[in-house]
């Protein structure tokens, strides 16, 4: 999934903020008001922070179209027109009250979308990375960024936001780091919350699938360099799907680096693939990839729905944007190769024997939490007792009637969960007084 639906309304339902007036009935603000934070923002804008960028936003007011306004940015610099660019990377849609909170610093946009304030159409990585060109706002309490790192060669794009203890999210298969946005939003009160896109996904460089590349432990060392080169100790890894997988093989190759993994939704070694494993291991199908298969819009959206016990829950413009956005990464041929590449490094994992999955997981010593949803397609609750069994010391939760992606499906579950988890560790040893 590469895109992040919005969770439901507080409510339960779907209502939509964004589609009507401003807020709670109240009068909308002055066109000039309105007008002249465009040009404020824009003086905020951050050469540094727009590195080898050329893309248009448009911000869009629903109760003051005339005010339709295009950002582009390119070679450093910032231009700000009136009216709306005809093809922009992301626009964005949200009622004018909004919009001067987020000038103003009073809400970011990761909080304004998660709470139905703010839509968005087109390249979701793209619409948070607006965000962070810009000096924070006066009244701004957190600070959101993009950060760029290099590791064994590869380009690594990650969103950072909030102090404190650090927290890295690791997304799934097919996935990126809006996959993680209600995570990131919910623990940067209180940690230091790094979101990553790895290898071959998102932002980040997509390298041909040659030699160790696209393996679980090829992953997991490429996110070790991610944290020494940031500088970042004692983590607490929370992976989903793949993202888990990754997660667990962080914390057997480089234990020290690992405070404790969360798995939700964690890919397994999975016993159904195990009678592929060997075509899997000893062919290259990943390479067709290579070439654009076309797969049909519907068959996308489908899939996507499939990842939720209750789709239901997401409202349905999600969905189609999430599509959108997985049909633009299905163009890019390095997305297509990374994709199929780890999908046949996982299928061809063993199960069973001396140096398996399952036999290296029992030595697993870090400290680990996972979750599984009842109505989970792709890695089914009866692995929950296949881990219990394997590390009787690990936290096992089985959450009814939730599918695979369970920081979408229930947010605010998850986002206490993970908190909980986390605070039973108390602070890290380097970080206590003496």
């Amino acid at each position: 999934m590469t895109v992040a639906p919005r969770p439901p309304a507080p409510d339960g339902g779907t209502s939509n903020p964004v589609a009507g007036a401003s807020p709670l009935g109240l009068r909308a603000p002055a066109t000039d008001d309105v007008r002249g934070a465009f040009l404020h923002l824009a003086e905020r804008f951050q050469p540094e922070e727009a590195r080898n960028l050329d893309a248009k936003w448009v911000i869009e007011l629903v109760d003051h179209p005339a005010a339709a306004t295009t950002f582009h940015v390119r070679s450093g610099r910032i231009l700000v027109s009136p009216g709306a660019a005809a093809t922009p990377v992301a626009r964005l849609r949200t009622d004018a009250a909004t919009w001067l909170d987020l000038v103003a610093g009073r809400q970011d946009g990761v909080a304004a979308f998660l709470g139905g304030r703010l839509e968005i159409a087109g390249d979701l990585n793209l619409a948070a990375r607006f965000e962070t060109m810009f000096a924070p706002g006066p009244e701004a309490t957190r600070l959101l960024r993009t950060v760029e790192t290099s590791v064994k060669g590869v380009r690594l794009e990650s969103l950072v936001a909030g102090h404190g203890d650090p927290v890295l999210l690791l997304h799934g298969l097919g996935a990126n780091k809006v996959s993680f946005l209600p995570l990131l939003d919910g623990l940067a009160h209180d940690h230091e919350v790094h979101a990553l896109d790895l290898p071959g996904f998102g932002k980040s460089a997509k390298p041909l699938p040659t030699g160790r590349r696209y393996t679980m432990a090829w992953m997991a060392d490429v996110v070790h360099g991610y944290l020494v080169r940031n500088r970042i100790r004692d983590v607490h890894v929370v992976g989903n799907s793949m993202g888990g997988r990754i997660a667990i093989e962080l914390a057997l190759r480089h234990p020290e680096a690992v405070r404790s993994v969360v798995g939700l939704g964690a890919a397994v070694a999975f016993d159904e693939y195990q009678r592929f494993g060997p075509l899997l291991r000893f062919t290259r199908p990943h390479w067709v990839g290579a070439a654009p298969v076309p797969v049909p819009r519907q068959w996308v959206e489908a899939g996507i729905r499939e990842l939720f016990c209750d789709p239901a829950r997401i409202p349905a413009a999600n969905f189609r944007a999430a599509a959108d956005d997985t049909m633009r990464y299905l163009g890019d041929p390095g997305y297509r190769l990374a994709l199929l590449a780890c999908a046949r490094h996982l299928g061809a994992e063993k199960a069973g024997g001396r140096r398996s999955y399952w036999t290296r997981l029992a030595t697993l010593r870090t400290p680990s939490y996972w979750v599984f949803g009842s109505k989970d397609r792709l890695v089914r609750q009866r692995y929950a007792a296949r881990v219990a069994d394997r590390l009787p010391a690990a936290t096992v939760d089985v959450w009814e009637d939730v599918g695979h992606v369970p920081q979408f499906e229930v947010p605010e579950r998850a986002i206490t969960a993970v908190r909980d988890w986390i605070a039973g560790f108390g602070a890290p040893e380097h970080a206590r007084p003496a």
